[in-house]
């Protein structure tokens, strides 16, 4: 993963961190293992993704659809972009 704006290599308010979830199974493990990084959690330690997205719908949207599809929300205290073809951009709040 990079991360765009850190402080001794943690996450900061309104710091960018770019994963891809293409080294996961799933697109949706691949945003819950983005966040928690970009927000310096352990991934159990994070709101439930279904409480924000469909889970099983995320991750047949992006795995079925072409490479040009991309979905973006709300999840916990960041903004997440995904992309069909792998990347995820995690943008946290200020």
């Amino acid at each position: 993963m990079t991360v765009d704006k850190t402080t001794n290599d943690r996450p900061v308010a309104g710091g960018t961190y770019r994963a891809d979830w293409t080294e996961f199974e799933q697109p949706s493990t691949g945003v819950v293992v983005a966040v928690a990084e970009a927000t310096d959690r352990e991934p159990e330690a994070l709101p439930v993704l279904n409480d924000y997205v469909d889970g099983d719908a995320l991750d047949t949207l992006l795995t079925e659809s072409p490479g040009d599809a991309e979905v973006s929300f709300t999840y916990g205290e960041a903004t997440v972009r995904v992309s069909a073809d792998g990347p995820i951009v995690v943008d946290l709040f200020d």
